[in-house]
């Protein structure tokens, strides 16, 4: 039957990556075999390799209680099983975010993290790496009793007072209750761990549950989100937009799209209630309300889309492919391969990635230049002959000729290395603008302010003077950026490669200002939800400032890590080929050497050079057998572009470096 488009994606997807990551690895053995003194060039294929080790495509669902989104999950996991594999039940399913995933380990679990830990303004992300603070629960994926029992643990709430609610950030008007208490979730986050294969190949979902989660936790809206490559928000086709669904999608998902770039679309599940009346035609309604939804999200019509998730599983489950076709789950799946495609591209153009591929040509390209150059002088000595009298003269020149040549490489390579120190000096002044004392300096300010004036007005000052002031300094780190890119460009200037070397070695904070700005906006739309305006100074509040300042945090953490391995590979593609001409050029050089040992002893042969010939023909075929794996990125997508040298010959008598 055919329903494989997102399996048949994401296992391509995952298979190009281990094939890319393998031919690295290979790219890494082969440097250690032909080229020892290559740690600089091992780094950067490392570099590229974790980012395909790290790399997942995650989505995110959205919505109020009872939309369906666990009968999704399910219907999108239901290949390996057959059946349903989270429990699904009338009501709140689920209480608490969740994400669902696969750690590669047979053994399935579900890690839960107490709700007390709302108290604190410690981040989600720090207590990922805080395992002692999570419950853990191990089950048998198989076992359907065991698996139901782990898997209701995260819809368990638990009864407290109004106040103690509050305290927490909860905004009664979402909770049920019962006399004096209300009910709150038992957790704050939950971890699922499965060995599914489509989880195993990469994907990943996040399940948040309603608009009290969303509001009561703004990571998820501020870094969690934002982090998806996909972002669904789920409707019920029998009620169509309701009043919550309006505020979270301008409270949430608005700010996320038009703020932060991230791709979201429309779901209106349980379209099967439309079928149950013969007389009205059941494609012409969901047409119509597919426009409404389009209209009133301000959502291209192509985003906005209906399914049937429970009917989807139970044609997936008694293999019906009419039944399939009638849930269009199928249009839902292509929305997610149209976003994979586009996460796709984005790896394939990293610039940890194209470094790599473009160190791989540059290598082969040189090894081919001293092949064809090493080539062209074995042809000469064979063709004067062994027992002419002017071999040993032109042995001389020929050994003198590379010998120049080698202490060039030396010189150039002194002059990288002066290069690469002056960089160095650089990083003080270069990341001083976003060091960490910058940063706690506003927070602190930013903290006292509040202390001072604590109101909406004045939490909506303090946001708008805080990120200002990230903007100042950003502003002072640009300055900084584009007088090292100045000093880069000199010296690949100065460099007899620059015509060789060709490679984008700008450092762009773009990115890194665009992200923040976004976040800015984002976090001034957020601050004006109903759960931030009505509240006094309390734990939410405090923990979306923390938040705020936390997830500011994390991006000059990025900045800076991207800063100091710029600074330290910039110069990368200079040294590798130096240093890799250098070392052809000893090989050549101790060759040369014992064909005039033997030239002068008058047994002259050219066993010498033909041994040298044979292990660089060897070399390079093994690396042009590497090349030739890379694969492109899919149609119609433009290919990551991979940087190709001219395969020109070098005489070995040539002066300068080729």
């Amino acid at each position: 039957m055919e329903d494989a488009t997102l399996r048949q994606h994401i296992a391509d997807y995952d298979q190009w990556k281990r094939g890319l990551d393998g031919q690295l690895d290979a790219f890494s053995h082969w440097l250690e075999d032909h080229f020892p003194n290559s740690a600089g060039a091992r780094q950067v294929v490392q570099q590229a390799r974790q980012l395909l080790v790290e790399d997942q495509f995650t989505v995110a669902l959205v919505g109020e209680f009872s939309r369906g989104k666990t009968e999704l999950i399910n219907a999108m996991l239901s290949h390996t099983y057959g059946k349903r594999l989270l429990p699904s039940r009338p009501g709140r399913t689920t209480m608490c975010p969740t994400e669902i995933f696969c750690d590669g380990s047979e053994q399935a679990s579900v890690r839960l993290l107490p709700i007390e830990t709302l108290a604190t303004n410690t981040s989600l992300e720090s207590f990922r790496r805080i395992p002692q603070k999570w419950v853990n629960h191990a089950f048998d994926p198989d076992d359907a009793e065991a698996t139901r029992e782990a898997l209701m643990k995260v819809a368990a709430t638990k009864a407290v007072t109004p106040e103690e609610a509050a305290r927490y950030g909860f905004d009664r008007r979402h909770l049920d209750g019962n006399g004096n208490l209300v009910q709150i979730p038992a957790w704050r986050y939950a971890l699922i761990s499965l060995p599914h294969p489509l989880l195993a190949q990469g994907l990943r979902i996040i399940d948040t549950p309603g608009l009290n989660a969303l509001g009561n936790e703004p990571e998820l809206t501020l870094s969690t989100l934002p982090g998806a490559q996909a972002v669904a928000f789920l409707l019920s086709a029998d009620a169509g937009v309701s009043g919550t669904d309006l505020n979270m999608w301008e409270t949430h998902l608005v700010p996320l799209r038009d703020h932060r770039g991230t791709a979201v679309m429309a779901l209106l599940n349980k379209i099967d209630v439309l079928w149950d009346d013969p007389d009205e035609d059941t494609d012409q309604m969901l047409r119509k309300m597919r426009d409404e939804v389009s209209k009133l999200l301000d959502l291209p019509q192509e985003n906005v889309v209906g399914v049937s998730a429970k009917k989807a599983l139970l044609a997936r489950a008694e293999r019906d492919p009419v039944l399939l076709k009638q849930s269009c789950f199928g249009d839902f799946e292509k929305l997610l391969v149209q976003r994979l495609m586009e996460h796709r591209q984005k790896v394939a153009n990293h610039r940890s990635l194209h470094q790599a591929l473009t160190l791989m040509a540059d290598t082969r390209d040189l090894l081919k230049r001293r092949l064809n150059s090493g080539s062209a002088t074995l042809d000469h000595l064979k063709r004067h002959g062994a027992t002419n009298p002017d071999q040993l003269e032109e042995l001389k020149q020929l050994h003198q000729t590379a010998k120049e040549q080698h202490k060039y490489c030396h010189q150039e390579l002194l002059t990288l290395k002066s290069s690469q120190r002056m960089l160095s000096r650089q990083r003080a002044s270069l990341l001083a603008p976003v060091s960490s004392q910058q940063l706690q300096q506003l927070i602190d300010e930013t903290r006292k302010a509040l202390n001072e004036r604590w109101s909406p007005l004045g939490l909506a000052r303090a946001i708008d003077n805080f990120m200002g002031g990230v903007e100042h300094q950003l502003s002072n780190l640009e300055r900084e950026v584009d007088q090292t890119n100045r000093l880069v460009d000199a010296i690949y200037d100065r460099s007899t490669l620059n015509n060789i070397i060709s490679a984008e070695q700008h450092f762009d904070i773009g990115g890194f200002r665009a992200a923040l700005r976004g976040l800015h906006r984002q976090a001034a739309q957020l601050r004006r939800s109903p759960q931030l305006l009505l509240a006094r100074r309390n734990r939410l509040t405090e923990r979306f400032v923390a938040t705020l300042a936390n997830e500011v945090g994390r991006m000059y953490s990025q900045m800076i890590s991207s800063v100091d391995g710029w600074l330290e590979q910039v110069l990368e593609p200079l040294k590798q080929h130096v240093q890799y001409q250098k070392h052809l050029l000893n090989r050549h050089l101790i060759k040369l050497t014992e064909l005039k040992q033997k030239t002068q002893t008058k047994r002259t042969d050219l066993r010498a050079l033909e041994e040298e010939l044979v292990r660089n023909h060897s070399a390079l075929g093994s690396l042009e057998d590497l090349l030739k794996q890379t694969q492109p990125a899919p149609q119609p997508l433009a290919p990551a572009p991979v940087a190709t040298m001219a395969n020109n010959v070098t005489p070995l008598k040539a002066p300068a470096i080729s």
